[in-house]
Formats: C-alpha cells, sequence, structure tokens
C-alpha cells in the first residue's frame, strides 16, 4: 500500500470494470513460471489484502485497486486473481475519529465517541473530509488524491456515531445516491514524477463525464449487440424511508407522486432502511430519492461495441453522454435517445481484440 513498483507481471485473462458509485472490479490470472523467470516471488508480489495492481495499456494507468482474493492452481501453475478498486477498501474502514489504544479496554468507549458530524456543509467537503479522517488513522493513509471539481452547491447536514458502525464506503454510497448527490469513482491517475500510477478519487459536482453528445453508437455499425432488460419489481408510486429509532419513536419519511393512479398505475409501494440517519431533512431527501428511482419501470441497456472503430475506448470516461441508435425487429419505432455510461467492462484480449461493454443509466421506458 506505500505505492512502491515492485514488479512489472504479464497478466492473462484480464477483465477489469469502472463504475459509477460503485465498486470496480479485475480478475485476472499469473503464470507463476513466467513470474519466477522474470525474478519475481509470485507469493509476495500477489499478497491479498496488501498489495495494489494496475493495469497499464499503452504505458497509461487504466485501472487500480486491491488484491483481496487470490487462488493458486498448482496443475496450472496459475494464480487467480480477485480485485476490487479503492472504494472497496473504504468498505473496510468506519467513519470514526481518531482512536485511542489505552481506552479499547472500556466496553461502552466506541459507542460514547463524540459523533463525526457536519452540518450544512457542501457534500463535496464531506466527501473530501470523510477521506481526510480515515487516512488521519495510524495505517490509514493509502494515498488517495481527490481530483478537483469544486463545490457542487449541495449543502447537506449528516451524523455519523461510533455505536452505529458506518463504513467509510457506505457514507460514500449514501452521499452519491441522494438526489443531487455527487458522482464518485476511484481511478487511476496519471504517472507521477516517481514513474508511479497515483491513486485518484475523481469527484462529480455533482457530475463526472462530458455532456455534450459528441458519442455516437449505432447497431449494425460501431455497437456489435445490446440486451434490454425492462424491470417494474423496484417500480413504486408511494416510498417509505426508515431511519434512526425504534418502534414509535422510529424516523419515517414519506414520499408519493399521486398521479400515476390518474394514469392506471395501481399503488404500490416500497420501504428503505438508513438506519444510520437520524436528520429528518436528510431522511426525506432519501424517500424523494427513492420515488424518483422507481417511478416508472426501467430499463438497464448494456451495449457491445466495436473496439476497433471510434469512439476508441481512450475517448470515453465513465459518466460521459453518449448518443445511441437502434432499429431492429425489438425496437420496431427505433431509438435514438442520449444515454449516460454508468459502467464500462474490459476483456483484454490477447491480439489486441478487446471485448468492450458499456452499461447506460437506468431510463425510464415511456421516456424512450
Amino acid at each position: 500500500m506505500t505505492n512502491q513498483i515492485l514488479a512489472e507481471a504479464q497478466l492473462t485473462g484480464v477483465r477489469y470494470s469502472k463504475k459509477l458509485c460503485a465498486t470496480g472490479q479485475l480478475t485476472a490470472s499469473l503464470n507463476v513460471g513466467a513470474a519466477r523467470s522474470d525474478g519475481i516471488d509470485p507469493h509476495d508480489l500477489t499478497t491479498p489484502g496488501r498489495r495494489v495492481l494496475y493495469v497499464l495499456r499503452d504505458d497509461v494507468p487504466v485501472w487500480a485497486g486491491l488484491i483481496w482474493t487470490r487462488r493458486y492452481d498448482s496443475a496450472a501453475h496459475r494464480i487467480t486473481l480477485g480485485c476490487g478498486d479503492f472504494w472497496s477498501y473504504f468498505d473496510h474502514r468506519k467513519v470514526l475519529p481518531k482512536l485511542s489504544p489505552e481506552k479499547y479496554d472500556c466496553p461502552h468507549y466506541i459507542a460514547q465517541l463524540q459523533p463525526v458530524q457536519w452540518i450544512g456543509v457542501d457534500q463535496n467537503l464531506i466527501v473530501r473530509n470523510l477521506l481526510t479522517l480515515a487516512a488521519g488513522h495510524p495505517g490509514g493513509d493509502i494515498g488517495i488524491a481527490v481530483a478537483e471539481s469544486g463545490a457542487s452547491m449541495f449543502p447537506r447536514s449528516v451524523t455519523y456515531y461510533g455505536y452505529q458502525n458506518v463504513s467509510v464506503g457506505d457514507a460514500l454510497r449514501r452521499l452519491s445516491q441522494l438526489k443531487d448527490g455527487p458522482d464518485l469513482m476511484f481511478d487511476a491517475g496519471p504517472i507521477d514524477g516517481g514513474g508511479r500510477p497515483t491513486r485518484l478519487l475523481r469527484l462529480g459536482a455533482p457530475r463526472l463525464g462530458a455532456t455534450t453528445t459528441a458519442h455516437v453508437w449505432e447497431y449494425g455499425g460501431n455497437m456489435t449487440g445490446y440486451t434490454w432488460p425492462s424491470d417494474a419489481t423496484r417500480m413504486a408510486t408511494r416510498t417509505f424511508a426508515t431511519g434512526a429509532g425504534t418502534g414509535q419513536q422510529l424516523l419515517i419519511a414519506v414520499a408519493e407522486d399521486a398521479d400515476r393512479y390518474r394514469s392506471g398505475w395501481p399503488l404500490l409501494e416500497t420501504e428503505h432502511g438508513y438506519t444510520s440517519v437520524s436528520g429528518f431533512g436528510e431522511l426525506r431527501s432519501y424517500a424523494a430519492a427513492d420515488l424518483q428511482a422507481g417511478r416508472l419501470p426501467v430499463a438497464l441497456p448494456t451495449l457491445a461495441v466495436h473496439s476497433g472503430l471510434p469512439p476508441r475506448l481512450s475517448e470515453v470516461q465513465v459518466g460521459d453522454q453518449a448518443r445511441v441508435i437502434i432499429r431492429d425487429a425489438f425496437h420496431t419505432n427505433g431509438i435514438d435517445a442520449v444515454m449516460r455510461i454508468v459502467g464500462i467492462e474490459v476483456v483484454v484480449g490477447d491480439h489486441g481484440d478487446d471485448q468492450v461493454t458499456f452499461t447506460m443509466n437506468s431510463l425510464i421506458e415511456e421516456a424512450i
């Protein structure tokens, strides 16, 4: 985790993903015989929970994250690695002030800590403060820099109590899920002066990515295939967001869209728990965001694109908007819509024939 370059290894079967407001993942294999011939200690190099793996394409860092799992197959002389980007690290950290080890013997020490709290603070500053707080613990600074984005102009009030044991990853995730919450993505940054890739959190204000429609994919051209799953199982016309408390003191916020009933939709209810939320205003924001997300059936398209045709993968970022054109037997009226890329998955080919799949934002089918 010190960001000292230990070795350059040739991996096979590389599949990696980059996701908006979620953990990107990577799987790959390392041939032990080849590693040993290069003077590499494969056991030490692939230590889970300790080592970081960077992926470089044409000497440009495109992915970074921790090795979490390792499986060695003696028959194949191969190590299979499972990795998560740096969001996965913060899923293993708690939102707590710096602790005093001499107080660990007290059974109520953590529960009675002063809460970590920000009132009326810009949400982007809260994100930065969460990372700074995590880095302030011994062994907790893994060298994440925040790509400058400025203020989002959306103030928030959040409180984290020691007895709630909220992870930093969940705190970031919940901020991003609020209505007008910030886009977040952990990423590999440019090479520094010491020849090492940097580690970044890309933070939107509140959105990441290009808002123009410069990217165009058309089925039958630079789009080779697509999937179009539709889903109404999470639709809701009335949502309940439950927060802190128990029994009759439980905080519950309600949001409802009664206009749907006049359009022929039935009453559909759902409930989401936010047990660490003790502010009713914040809880109402969650209820409104849940209602917005589930207001109608959604399509969750993925696009398989031709890696050898423009726009090139190097020109595309998670968060970018793109124009998608589809005319086929399923979409009889055709689709010509602007969508947003929320995930990229790359299966690296041995001969440059990469398989690239874009996950697009969920789309309200009525609006397509």
